[in-house]
């Protein structure tokens, strides 16, 4: 993985994506006859570094979506949050990432002007061919079953989102589940480097006989709200939204409707089942059972270490990370904690190893990454502690890892979800970690975030039949 512009990376929340350098977004517009749909490629010139980017535009009734590819990092099929045409001119942003691109069609090219934190590159795109990955898991029509273009309502802020619920049949009443994404702005698919893996768990799960919703996070894809500003706490609460939606369908089992997280959505899930007890069953995949700073910590760890850094290095580095969470954990927003954290990121800057300082400046890496660090998501992760909702949860409740996660570690999480369950006393748990699987569920060499996009298989078929039998298990006697 490349770390071209503001090395979030290292200081991302273990389940935001990993597309560490470039996080771009595309656009929508009107080219000849108001048809820009199609594919769009360009070269970002970093100093001596060109990264190549490539956006593929979809039109669905009168919005325009897009995917946005970086080949040159391995990345492919990522999400877009918001897109904007008019009088020629575009203006792009991407959810929580510090991105924006504006443009104005010349004929048979865009040419425009693409920034992240400090940085403001030229970026001219034309037309390319997309790229096919063999995808082989990605269903395929016809399909044995119904699926509905669905919307529903968050009655606490008023925002609609929108998803797709897949039914087994027209006439039968099915158990349920919601799948909740993790960290980043996902949508319904959970789309990452060309996978979607939401799309291969529904589909596997409306076969064997459950309706299954998914749906893009607020602020993306089809769903309003703001994305920027959300906290977990606030994408549990359109959780919430998505359970009140499905008790309000005559063909589900208000009964057995189930909560499947994954990474992030591993702490959404109890999150919600801990205040609701109408929750059947969670599936926590790769879910949280540390404080969101503990885990921090460990990912980062775990991230340098993949890069064959020093130990005494990494020492260094984690030395300083903990003391900028415990200022974040305070924060009061005065001038006085501003110039700390910015003395603290300069601090940070110097114990990196240049590697995974790649072509920023001191500027560049200290203006990025204090802004993210400052938004709301982040201080609201950092002091975030699953046991306390764990310890609420009274449900059904599967909990398994890859072994090769270097993302969310699954010895230290697991081992704290186990201890969280049972101190709320909570027996009707299952843990399980997997061999050889990694943050994504896919069959692995080294569990590397740079494997991802290169494994044909979205997900392991050995985790889809266990987690589809376990679920028939527990809904079985309601």
């Amino acid at each position: 993985m490349k770390h071209v512009f503001v090395v979030l990376s290292l200081l991302q929340a273990p389940m935001k994506k990993l597309i560490i350098a470039v996080l771009c977004i595309c656009f929508a517009g009107a080219l000849f006859s108001q048809d820009i749909t199609g594919s769009w490629g360009g070269k970002l010139q970093i100093q001596n570094t060109r990264l190549g980017i490539v956006f593929h535009i979809v039109k669905n009734d009168t919005v325009y979506e897009t995917k946005m590819d970086s080949p040159d990092q391995g990345a492919f099929g990522l999400a877009t949050s918001k897109t904007v045409f008019s009088n020629n001119r575009l203006e792009i942003s991407a959810g929580g990432m510090g991105i924006s691109y504006t443009g104005t069609f010349q004929g048979d090219s865009i040419e425009g002007i693409f920034r992240q934190g400090g940085l403001q590159l030229p970026l001219v795109l034309k037309p390319t061919q997309k790229t096919d990955l063999s995808r082989p898991q990605e269903p395929k029509p016809p399909f044995p079953y119904l699926t509905e273009d669905i919307t529903f309502r968050n009655g606490v802020n008023g925002n609609r989102l929108s998803g797709t619920l897949t039914v087994p049949d027209e006439t039968g009443i099915f158990p349920a589940v919601i799948l909740i994404a993790g960290s980043g702005p996902n949508d319904r698919d959970e789309a990452i480097l060309g996978h979607k893996p939401f799309w291969v768990i529904a589909d596997y799960l409306t076969r064997n006989g459950f309706a299954v919703l998914r749906y893009d996070k607020r602020g993306i894809g089809r769903s309003g709200g703001d994305y920027v500003n959300a906290t977990t706490e606030d994408f549990a609460s359109d959780a919430e939204a998505a359970l009140n939606f499905l008790q309000t369908q005559t063909r589900i089992d208000k009964k057995r409707i189930a909560l499947i997280g994954h990474s992030e959505g591993g702490i959404i899930a109890p999150m919600v089942a801990a205040n609701d007890t109408t929750v059947g069953a969670i599936v926590l995949m790769a879910g949280m059972g540390v404080e969101g700073s503990r885990l921090l910590l460990q990912q980062n760890a775990d991230l340098l270490k993949e890069g064959q850094i020093r130990q005494d290095t990494i020492d260094q580095v984690l030395a300083v990370l903990e003391t900028i969470y415990v200022s974040l954990k305070n924060w009061k927003e005065t001038e006085e904690e501003q110039k700390e954290l910015y003395d603290k990121a300069s601090k940070l800057w110097e114990a990196m190893p240049a590697l995974s300082r790649g072509a920023n400046s001191r500027e560049q890496f200290v203006n990025g990454n204090t802004g993210a660090m400052l938004l709301p998501w982040y201080r609201f992760f950092l002091s975030l502690n699953p046991a306390g909702y764990l310890e609420k949860v009274k449900c059904p409740v599967l909990a398994v890892n890859g072994e090769k996660d270097i993302q969310v570690d699954s010895r230290q999480n697991l081992e704290m979800i186990r201890k969280s369950l049972e101190k709320g006393g909570n027996k009707n748990y299952t843990i399980k970690p997997y061999p050889g699987l990694n943050h994504l569920f896919q069959e692995c060499e080294t569990g590397s975030v740079g494997e991802y996009g290169k494994i044909e298989q979205t997900i392991s078929p050995r985790f889809l039949s266990d987690m589809t039998d376990w679920l028939q298990h527990v809904f079985a006697g309601k």
